[in-house]
């Protein structure tokens, strides 16, 4: 039997990186060290070949880059009956990778590996909010070939094909949607894609030691096949497993969602523009900003339609109406020493969520400040190896409703932080 899950963001309810909804920001340990401001036309590595692949032109020769930053979130939870719970997960690693070759005196060609956008986060599953979400894993793998041409000493230009590949698990209660069945259901829903979309950049030079740079990142669309998966049900306070099923289940709707089903899942990835600026004020200092706008408003509703045998289709839906996303960050380094280079940086960056009724456990986006440090280290004349570390701390409205309704509020959630580590090393051939 196949179950068709029609979703307009399936991962839309998921996120272990805390950034604004399920967006990876971190795919420089450089960069991380400022917040991001500059990222790319910065020129301090070549992690531009996926920020702005314009910016590839600032590289000579052939380089490689390849790090992690790692991410462990602490979303405390307290609820208004004396509950407590927290949405920690293991600590993730995000991986990339990034090659960068001069081809001809104009010409350069890369590739970019990156993970985009991923989540962790995990509840008990018998917490009081369940139906609010009790886990999801969202991961997608980015494998991005690029070109950048330089048309003169001020202006270069590049552009990029992103052939991506994405996971999603998403698990919550009465997720299967039968609103008039007495127990209550928890449902997961597991499927992958492979699907594609374009970059493109631009950089402008007006002076040597300033330069500034645009580029724009298109939404990825994903039509998945998966499961659906039923194997816990619940009546009551009672957990109804295989060992008891032939007892306790004479509703017939039950027996029939029970267990393993096909599942096709349409799922996006937003679109984003980001404009970025660095000046190289004297041999010591350069400054950096960046703003980024991501187009989180495509978000509107998760929808999902499965059909049962003899009980027709089901729907279930999840009104998330996001909004459009703001990044905007400032930073410096100082080159103390030909081989030591410290940096710092500052952002803040605005929620994905507009009413705090729309808002998940699962994701519980609140605006956020960033907060970043972060050193480069030549070890070698043609080896750098960079460290960074970052604390993104959620502030404002942080409220958890008990359905998207807004009727009852639930509690609220006293810390919404991620701590980032990144580590990272560029060669240059």
């Amino acid at each position: 039997m196949m179950k068709s899950v029609a979703v307009a963001g399936l991962i839309a309810m998921a996120s272990s990186t805390y950034a604004a909804g399920f967006m990876l920001t971190e795919q420089s340990a450089s960069s991380l060290g400022r917040a991001y401001a500059g990222a790319g036309v910065d020129g301090t590595d070549i992690s531009g070949v996926f920020y702005n692949p314009a910016t590839m032109t600032l590289h000579p020769g052939t380089q490689i880059q390849a790090g992690f930053v790692a991410i462990g979130l602490d979303l405390d939870y307290k609820g208004n009956d004396g509950t407590t719970e927290n949405g920690r997960a293991n600590t993730q690693p995000i991986p990339f990778g990034y090659i960068s070759h001069q081809a001809t005196d104009n010409v350069w060609v890369g590739l970019a590996m990156t993970v985009p956008f991923g989540m962790g986060t995990e509840y008990d599953d018998n917490w009081s909010l369940a139906k609010r979400g009790i886990s999801a894993q969202v991961l997608t793998f980015d494998f991005n070939p690029n070109v950048a041409w330089k048309l003169s000493e001020k202006v270069s230009l590049g552009a990029g094909m992103s052939v991506q590949y994405a996971s999603a698990d998403l698990k919550m209660r009465d997720l299967a949607g039968q609103q008039d069945m007495p127990p209550t259901v928890d449902g997961e829903v597991d499927a992958d894609s492979w699907a594609w979309g374009f970059n493109v950049g631009m950089m402008w030079t007006p002076v040597d030691n300033l330069r500034f740079g645009l580029s724009y990142r298109s939404k990825v669309n994903h039509h998945a096949k998966g499961d659906f998966t039923v194997n816990n049900l619940r009546q009551g306070n009672t957990a109804i497993t295989g060992d008891n099923l032939t007892g306790a289940l004479t509703n017939p709707t039950l027996r029939a969602l029970w267990g393993k089903h096909d599942a096709a899942v349409s799922l996006s990835t937003p679109a984003w523009l980001m404009a970025t600026a660095a000046w190289d004020v004297n041999d010591l200092l350069s400054l950096y900003a960046t703003f980024r706008w991501t187009d989180w408003s495509s978000f509107k509703d998760l929808d999902i339609n499965y059909s049962v045998v003899g009980q027709g289709t089901k729907p279930k839906n999840v009104h998330n109406a996001w909004k459009d996303t703001y990044l905007v960050s400032l930073g410096a380094d100082m080159r103390f020493y030909d081989w030591w280079t410290m940096r710092a940086g500052i952002g803040y960056e605005t929620s994905a969520v507009d009413e705090a009724r729309y808002r998940t456990a699962i994701i519980p986006d609140a605006d956020r400040l960033w907060l970043a440090l972060g050193s480069s280290f030549k070890v070698a004349k043609d080896f750098q190896l960079d460290v960074s570390a970052a604390w993104l701390h959620g502030i404002g409205e942080r409220d958890l409703y008990a359905d998207d309704k807004g009727g009852v509020k639930a509690g609220r959630f006293d810390t919404l932080d991620a701590y980032l580590l990144g580590v990272q090393m560029v060669y240059k051939f």
